[in-house]
């Protein structure tokens, strides 16, 4: 009897010790789409005297493989098209000579394997903007610092995508912020992330 506990209770430790080995083994991120869209039907400009810029923008974009790593600052993929649909207030447009924008991975958080959401810093982003008053600003790459962060809900799927972020523009510090649950691989379909 004694016997039969023990070996129970070994095989018990075996089984939990492997499985939280394996979870904290998994050193990189899969994903069920390279390509990906996403549009925020407000994107918030704030910063200059005019006040906030209110505008409708599209980001599409790859990933250079549907895996990749937890390196931070690892170059993931790029945002290929950028695109100002319309803007409430003021005006906005993308300048598309700087494109390709280029994704790095940023960070994770919550404990391995189950993560809550995955950021990733875009760089060499340029665009214009027009205040409602009539001033005109443009965001150089060389300044311009914009980070993606990609909540992951039930079945891992993204669910939502939040941007924020600062940059000079002149004389002014622009943040950016906004929040979509507009996330598709470009053909409609969410994507879901996993740990391998």
């Amino acid at each position: 009897m004694k016997l039969s506990k023990l070996t129970l209770a070994v095989v018990g430790t075996t089984v939990f010790l492997c499985a939280v080995v394996s979870s904290a083994s998994a050193r990189n991120f899969s994903v069920t789409s390279q390509t990906s869209a996403t549009l925020w039907r407000r994107m918030d400009f704030a910063g200059g005297i005019g006040g906030i810029l209110e505008c409708e923008v599209k980001l599409s974009g790859s990933l250079h493989s549907r895996t990749s790593t937890k390196t931070p600052n690892t170059l993931i993929g790029y945002i290929t098209e950028g695109t100002v649909l319309r803007c409430a207030r003021g005006t906005m447009t993308v300048n598309q000579a700087s494109l390709p924008w280029h994704r790095r991975f940023r960070n994770f958080e919550g404990a391995l394997p189950n993560i809550t959401s995955r950021a990733e810093t875009i760089a060499g982003a340029e665009w214009t903007y027009r205040e409602p008053f009539g001033i005109t600003c443009t965001v150089r790459r060389e300044t311009s610092s914009m980070i993606h962060t990609y909540t992951i809900g039930a079945g891992r799927a993204i669910s939502e995508a939040r941007v924020s972020g600062s940059s000079r523009c002149g004389e002014f510090t622009v943040t950016l912020s906004g929040a979509t649950t507009n996330v598709t691989n470009g053909a409609g379909a969410r994507i879901t992330v996993t740990l391998i």
